[in-house]
């Protein structure tokens, strides 16, 4: 297995068109797809008319989605509803799929991120010369003064790129930050552990003891302190014991928990945010290339 200094580790390359490389991009987003093609023909199966239970739920949830598609883009274009839940899903379960710690977020790839920008990129230049003509859509970009071309051009080159560097950029920094704060922990634990363990083993004795009798103390005076302390406390004494054994030397204790965190805000939070702007941008871009017919009439 190679590495590539430019991203995702690459399994193989299929060796056609100059080389298709098999990215672990590509394999989290194949897998993203098998997961909400295999799901959504589960839950189509066996619909009730008196809906209960899971189908109440999906129910639901498509109405709100088909609202948020209806409120952002007119009732004209409610038949965009698909579309626009397939991107948001995509977009969140390629962002989720990092938590596994089996496989890469898919929108930490640019070329991932990128495509979907095109692809939306590419609608909106279809609708606009469906609608306006091959040669009005290129005098679109001589208004509202002919100066105005060039930065008319520079916009619609940079929309697609600000979308998919702004999810690709959120997904890829978290990630980055959190490795950096890992490596910063592990060597942290290990400055501390050689601090404890400088005078032998019974500073480690110590710290468990104390860590024992503060947790004790939580459990009768319910102090959120006490437990924190005592846990803390209990688990560098341990951390103490295992070097000072030799069973386990320089364990990195302090990278247990707390990357979890960062990265359940990186990945989760950041995640369902990127995924719903990039969802929400498409939308008022599609609909600004399709507007009511009366308001197209009017102009």
């Amino acid at each position: 297995m190679n590495l590539s200094v430019d991203g995702a580790f690459i399994y193989f390359t299929i060796p056609i068109f100059g080389g298709i490389n098999i990215t672990q991009t590509t394999v989290s987003h194949l897998i993203v797809t098998i997961f909400l093609c295999t799901l959504s023909v589960m839950l189509g199966k066996r619909l009730k008319k008196r809906p209960d239970g899971l189908q109440v739920m999906v129910e639901k949830g498509v109405m709100m989605l088909r609202n948020m598609v209806v409120e952002s883009m007119g009732e004209h274009n409610a038949h965009w509803t698909p579309f626009i839940g397939t991107i948001f899903l995509s977009s969140l379960c390629g962002s989720f799929i990092g938590l596994t710690g089996f496989f890469r977020s898919s929108t930490a790839d640019l070329s991932c991120t990128l495509v979907w920008a095109i692809m939306v990129s590419v609608i909106i230049w279809y609708h606009n010369i469906k609608n306006n003509g091959f040669i009005g859509w290129l005098k679109g970009f001589t208004e509202p003064i002919v100066v105005m071309t060039p930065m008319n051009i520079i916009g619609e080159i940079a929309q697609p790129v600000s979308m998919a560097f702004r999810h690709f950029g959120n997904l890829a920094g978290g990630g980055v930050i959190t490795s950096l704060i890992y490596t910063s922990l592990s060597l942290a634990s290990t400055v501390v552990i050689k601090l404890v363990t400088a005078s032998g083993w019974l500073p480690s004795v110590i710290l468990v003891a104390v860590g024992g009798a503060l947790v004790f103390l939580w459990k009768n005076k319910r102090k959120a302190i006490a437990l924190v302390f005592g846990i803390l406390s209990a688990v560098v004494g341990i951390s103490g014991l295992l070097h000072v054994t030799g069973i386990f030397p320089n364990f990195p204790f302090l990278t247990y928990g707390i990357p979890a965190v960062l990265s359940c805000y990186f990945d989760l939070f950041s995640g369902f945010v990127q995924a719903y702007v990039f969802t929400l941008l498409t939308m008022v871009y599609i609909a600004g290339a399709l507007p009511e017919p009366e308001t197209a009439a009017a102009e």
